[in-house]
């Protein structure tokens, strides 16, 4: 029932208060790894070691302290700890206030300031891109974030956060060849989250459209890039019907987009809760 408990505060958290969703930047991410770097300087030379460390390292001290909490202090701590981990990682709510952005950025053009943290590509974009990734990026704000939680809990929500600012965020600064063994091991962690999430959009929207793209992948040079190209593939199917690129239909795609990507949200609440009960997760 923590599990429940824990995904119940922390989505109740984030829609009833919306201040909430503004707060999640990576500042602390940022000023955390920047400390880290100058305490282990000369101790690692190869930098895809150093950058994989840390994500291990916050794990290993993140489960240190919560048994501390647990067995020398209160569980109530410890689950305090949990929650507000989870509610800064777990993001379905700035998510939706980002595609609402990118919508009022439609009427307004003033597109590259709102998309520029949202799209995935960080540059060579347009709007038929954005649109496209927002199935890509929901599964990086929610799905996989979710994914994590529940199979390593707290900590390992937090992992992939830092994982995917490797990748994401512009104020780190790494090279492409360890920006590209990076997403070796992103790309290993989304394979599963990806396929469940591409499963629940063709069945939240056109099962019969989605499953054909879905048997007939795009070949891609990289795990990575493939799980990207089926996530997208399958969502693109599920709203292809809706017409041209047009201003207007963009904005209906998106509305239309925002209601799968819902669906798909409770779908996965609804397994999960299936889980807990039947004693999976406890």
């Amino acid at each position: 029932m923590i599990t429940a408990l824990l995904i119940f505060f922390a989505l109740v958290l984030e829609y009833i208060y919306d201040p909430i969703s503004q707060m999640k930047d990576t500042k602390v991410i940022n000023v955390t790894f920047e400390r880290y770097k100058t305490f282990i300087k000369g101790y690692l030379d190869n930098k895809y070691y150093v950058y994989l460390l840390f994500p291990i390292s916050i794990m290993i001290f993140y489960s240190l302290l919560t048994y501390i909490l647990n067995n020398y202090l209160h569980g109530f701590f410890a689950f305090i700890l949990d929650l507000i981990i989870l509610v800064y990682c777990l993001k379905p709510s700035e998510f939706n206030r980002k595609v609402e952005e990118f919508k009022f950025s439609l009427d307004n053009q003033e597109n590259n300031e709102t998309s520029e943290r949202f799209n995935y590509v960080l540059s060579n974009y347009n709007n038929k891109n954005l649109i496209e990734n927002i199935f890509y990026n929901s599964t990086r704000n929610i799905f996989t974030v979710l994914f994590c939680f529940l199979l390593l809990g707290s900590s390992g929500s937090l992992a992939f956060i830092i994982l995917d600012s490797y990748i994401h965020n512009k104020e780190m600064k790494i090279d492409q060849k360890t920006k590209k063994e990076l997403k070796n091991i992103i790309s290993i962690i989304e394979y599963i989250p990806i396929r469940l999430c591409t499963f629940a959009f063709a069945v939240v929207a056109n099962y019969e459209l989605c499953s054909k793209v879905w048997k007939s992948p795009k070949k891609e040079k990289s795990l990575y890039d493939s799980n990207i190209s089926l996530i997208n593939a399958v969502g693109i199917a599920s709203y292809q019907e809706l017409g041209n690129d047009t201003k207007d239909d963009n904005e209906e795609k998106l509305t239309f987009i925002q209601s799968i990507i819902y669906r798909a949200f409770l779908s996965w609440l609804s397994l999960i809760g299936f889980l807990i009960i039947s004693g999976i997760f406890v």
